[in-house]
């Protein structure tokens, strides 16, 4: 006979009015999303996890290439520069960008 299974709610009160709290503050997960992107560098690559245009969970993943080793870094940069509108238009007086530049010796 399976043993017997028991569950303490014991602190679920106190986590059920943070739970509200944080929600009135407008710090509640959708919040909390929208302004973070969370990069975590994983043994091949880069993950990526933010918010969508539509209010739903972004995850991207970026892969290392074995014959550019600066395509994933620069691949990162361009997602978190898109994630958080830092191009700008091209009607801007300054944009920013990224460039590869070899040096010549």
């Amino acid at each position: 006979m399976p043993e017997k299974l028991e569950v303490d709610f014991s602190d679920l009160k106190k986590v059920i009015e943070n739970l509200i709290k944080r929600a009135e503050e407008g710090k509640d997960d959708k919040d909390y999303w929208a302004f973070n992107l969370i990069i975590t560098r994983e043994g091949n690559g880069y993950v990526l996890d933010g918010v969508s245009d539509s209010g739903g969970r972004l995850r991207t993943v970026i892969e290392d290439d074995e014959v550019d080793e600066l395509k994933s870094h620069e691949e990162l940069l361009w997602e978190v520069m898109n994630y958080f509108n830092f191009q700008g238009s091209k009607h801007d007086a300054e944009r920013l960008f990224i460039q590869r530049k070899r040096n010549e010796t």
